[in-house]
This record gives C-alpha cells, structure tokens and sequence, in this order.
C-alpha cells in the first residue's frame, strides 16, 4: 500500500494490484478500490459544480454589462430608420418564405380571387402550345415509322 494525500491534505491508502508481497487482493481490495473511486467521483463532482457556480457569476455579470450599455446607448434618429428598414424587410422576407405562424397561407394559396390573371393566361397559353407541339411530334414520329 502506498499513502498518499488529496487536496486538503487527508490522507488516504492507494492499493495497487500486482505489487510484490500482495495476493490478488480479495474482497478488501475491491472495497477499497471502490472506496476510492467514490472519494475521487465526489471530488470532481465538487470541482464541477464550483465551475459551474463560477460560470453562472460570469453570465451574470456580463448581463449586468449587458443592461448598463442598453441604458446609456441611444440610437440616432439615421440608426434609429436604417433598423426600422431591416426589421421590416426581415419581416416581410419571413412572411413570403412562410414562417408567420398567425397568418393562414392555405386559404390564400387555395383562393383564385387572389391569382395573377396574366400568369395564369400565360400558363394556359403554354400549355396549349406545348400539347400542340405534343401533337406534332407524335405525328412526326408516326411518319417516320411508316
């Protein structure tokens, strides 16, 4: 066995498997090692909450920084409509690409009244003419097979 001491200076007895003069160690060796093994989990247990309890002063100090330039920055009436600029078109971009959770795209998407009456003549145009290019290519394909 060897001693050995933790970091408020307690000491505490090491039992290595293997060293000379020892057997394979038995059931006072496995209550040892697991001894041990408890001491050393609580241990980093107490270094992480310490870690986490100085993380958090951290956090809360930086939102006191945080709230104290929020109260002494004020925007200039330029910043003050280049933001209104950006949160309008942000916004306007977030409702054509369909994220407003408070607006039902289904019914306008589903109401003709709404549709833009020269696309849909263009559309039904280009569908005439391409079934009439169908049909040309069929009867061209017939005439080359004969």
């Amino acid at each position: 066995m060897k001693r050995c001491y933790n970091a408020p200076r307690r000491p505490c007895w090491i039992v290595h498997r293997g060293e000379p003069g020892q057997g394979t160690g038995g059931l006072a060796n496995l209550l040892l090692n697991s001894y041990q093994e408890r001491l050393i989990q609580n241990r980093l247990q107490e270094e992480q909450e310490k870690e986490d309890g100085a993380l958090e002063e951290e956090e809360e100090d930086d939102d006191y920084d945080d709230r104290d330039q929020q109260k002494e920055w004020e925007p200039t009436p330029e910043e003050k409509a280049l933001l209104r600029e950006e949160f309008i078109s942000q916004m306007h971009q977030r409702f054509l690409d369909g994220k407003d959770k408070d607006f039902n795209y289904r019914e306008v998407d589903e109401n003709p009244d709404y549709d833009n009456l020269d696309i849909v003549n263009r559309d039904a145009e280009d569908k005439y003419f391409d079934d009439d290019d169908d049909e040309e290519e069929e009867e061209e394909e017939e005439n080359m097979t004969e």
